[in-house]
């Protein structure tokens, strides 16, 4: 996209809703590509204008939904559209001017592919991994490089390089994660200050008999003191210190084992002595 297309449809990035809009073609065209997309369920968060829309749109959906917060950038994909640029006529095609953290996927099955704000990445996460009934099967998204570099680091090294964190572990929980590619902040208009990486989330049931939302709480209390040693958080939150040496033997842990050094199949593994 060119200077005159943003003159054209009056395009501005507002500071206000953290946007900045990708244009790099090379990049557009790699997230439409990175999985199959014909006939599949698409569900595109924060479209925006449509520059990744009109690729995926070229790919043949079945269904594409996308969610926009900005009525403005509705108003131009719907401009668009009706100037032939966007073609929908053979797809299952919604707008929905919805706050993406209460918005409710209508697709039983469908892929999630979303540039979003920095802000709102963990929170985005949580919600397509957690807090929505029919999780995507697959999730290819647009983040700050340095998340993205800790998520797929982590899943890597696992225990014997980096610490392990709420949002490591909840990731784990549900998803296997691959990077696709890194973006260059000259990738986008206005540029942000930071890099961006694309990530892949392919969903599992690896852990579908350990409740989600249970386990999840069940980490979360732990890390509010994740520098501190199993064997004190489990005192102070859950059992006397006879009975979690106990279960810290039978699990094969050091008694100064910290949580942070565990992978997510021993946090599954703790979890279930437990519950």
């Amino acid at each position: 996209m060119n200077q005159e297309f943003f003159k054209k449809y009056s395009i501005k990035a507002k500071k206000s809703l953290w946007q900045n809009f990708l244009i790099d073609e090379n990049i557009l065209w790699i997230i439409s590509s990175t999985f199959e997309i014909k006939w599949k369920n698409i569900l595109e968060i924060w479209p925006w204008y449509g520059a990744l829309t009109e690729k995926l749109l070229n790919q043949k959906p079945k269904s594409l939904h996308l969610v926009e917060l900005d009525k403005d950038m509705i108003e131009v994909i719907q401009l668009r559209i009706t100037n032939y640029e966007l073609k929908v006529d053979d797809v299952d095609f919604q707008i929905f001017n919805e706050d993406v953290l209460r918005f409710k996927p209508i697709s039983e099955q469908y892929c999630l592919i979303a540039n979003i704000p920095y802000y709102i990445t963990s929170p985005i996460l949580y919600r397509f991994l957690y807090d929505v009934t029919n999780n995507p099967e697959k999730m290819l998204i647009l983040m700050q490089k340095d998340v993205g570099d800790k998520i797929i680091e982590w899943q890597i090294e696992k225990k014997w390089k980096l610490r392990s964190s709420v949002l490591s572990l909840f990731i784990a929980k549900k998803a296997n994660v691959s990077e696709i590619i890194k973006v260059p902040a000259s990738s986008f208009v206005p540029a942000p200050k930071v890099e961006s990486a694309v990530l892949l989330f392919e969903l599992h049931d690896k852990y579908r008999e350990i409740d989600d939302k249970k386990f999840l709480e069940f980490i979360k209390i732990w890390f509010q003191e994740p520098r501190k040693k199993l064997l004190n958080n489990l005192t102070k939150w859950w059992y006397e210190k006879e009975k979690v040496l106990l279960i810290l033997k039978e699990l094969w842990y050091d008694e100064n084992v910290r949580g942070e050094e565990l992978w997510c199949d021993e946090w599954i593994g703790l979890y279930k002595k437990i519950d």
